[in-house]
């Protein structure tokens, strides 16, 4: 990974602020007040989407349908909501992949969660800081496995500096993680899952995805942003993952896969820990009165690997195991023009590695 320092990283040409630690940006007082005033209304609008937890209902998957004879991937399901998610689609006799960084506690999840369930669960390697890593993992699960049913695209993190962190692809780190890695994972099981059909794909957003914005998205992977806040790119991240799931869910349509985003809720886990210090102290203070466990912040995704009801619903963004009210998602995921645009403009990102994924993609 490339520590790059913010006035490197957003230095992309064109009059590009370039933002300078202890003082305004060299751009000059009123582009400091500009940025600002950004960063308040950022704060402000994360306040809201905060304090809307504190009337969460903790809302269950009440279907009793089990998994048995299906393979599921679940990555990042070393804990929280991945591992919960992990845990009871164990429980329902389903074929579980972990797909994790860190073996040895991928492990020892799997030990815990065949100690619970005596369902024996596949650790697979996945870094999702390396492309190289998604495509390694993808050949693997294709090679040895003999279906795929359900693709759970979990694993997430964000930055808690404004140091921009690159990827050994070049890319900004959260918006890899977050969204390009999963898109790429996803494109690459796409025939496997159409032959395992019916299919799910799963994507694991967050309520933050309110917080993004769409344009430039070839700029926000590159980490050339002014605006460096990482709860920001996090919010980027995540309304790019919500938007490619429109996008592939426009193209999958009679194919037997379907596509679904999801926000998990307050839930307690190593993403508030990691984040920066007024996001924590926010996001600590709800949880507190109102947070979720990692298994009460599964169920959304528990629902939609499992319930025959929704075997046709595809494209449709979830909270609290049912689809959301449209107060509590972004307006820009009802605008499927502005999807393709981000799909296409992903394939862009992914073609200098990948081409053969972007020939195949296209015909989509």
């Amino acid at each position: 990974m490339q520590e790059v320092p913010a006035t490197q990283a957003a230095s992309g040409g064109g009059g590009r602020l370039e933002k300078v630690r202890g003082g305004p940006p060299t751009g000059g007082l009123l582009v400091w007040l500009k940025t600002l005033v950004a960063e308040i209304a950022l704060f402000a609008k994360l306040v809201k989407i905060a304090f809307e937890h504190v009337w969460d209902r903790h809302a269950m998957c009440q279907s009793q349908a089990t998994m048995e004879g299906k393979t599921v991937i679940v990555t990042g399901a070393t804990s929280g909501v991945g591992k919960g998610t992990a845990k009871e689609l164990a429980r329902r006799k389903a074929r579980v992949i972990i797909g994790c960084r860190n073996l040895k506690k991928a492990k020892d999840v799997a030990q815990e969660i065949f100690d619970e369930t005596k369902q024996p669960v596949v650790v697979k390697h996945l870094d999702m800081n390396s492309l190289k890593s998604v495509r390694q993992f993808c050949e693997d699960v294709i090679k040895t496995e003999d279906r795929l049913d359900v693709l759970i695209n979990n694993a997430g993190a964000i930055g808690s500096s404004k140091q921009v962190n690159l990827t050994e692809d070049g890319f900004e780190e959260t918006f890899q993680v977050n969204y390009l890695a999963p898109f790429l994972l996803t494109l690459l099981l796409l025939d496997f899952l159409k032959r395992s059909s019916p299919s799910r794909v799963i994507n694991v957003s967050s309520d933050y995805h309110r917080l993004g914005e769409v344009g430039w998205i070839e700029d926000k992977a590159r980490g050339i942003n002014p605006v460096s806040n990482p709860t920001a790119i996090y919010g980027n991240a995540k309304l790019a993952l919500c938007m490619a799931t429109v996008a592939l869910a426009d193209r999958l349509r009679g194919t037997g896969v379907t596509v679904n985003s999801l926000n998990p809720g307050a839930v307690k886990t190593h993403i508030v820990d990691e984040g920066p210090g007024l996001r924590k102290l926010l996001f600590n203070l709800i949880l507190a009165f109102k947070g979720k466990t990692p298994l009460q912040g599964a169920q959304t995704s528990v629902r939609l690997a499992v319930d025959p009801d929704l075997k046709e619903t595809t494209g449709v963004y979830f909270d609290n195991c049912a689809p959301a009210e449209p107060l509590y998602r972004s307006p820009f995921l009802a605008d499927h023009d502005l999807a393709d645009q981000v799909f296409h403009s992903s394939l862009k990102l992914l073609d200098c590695h990948f081409a053969d994924v972007k020939a195949s993609a296209v015909t989509l």
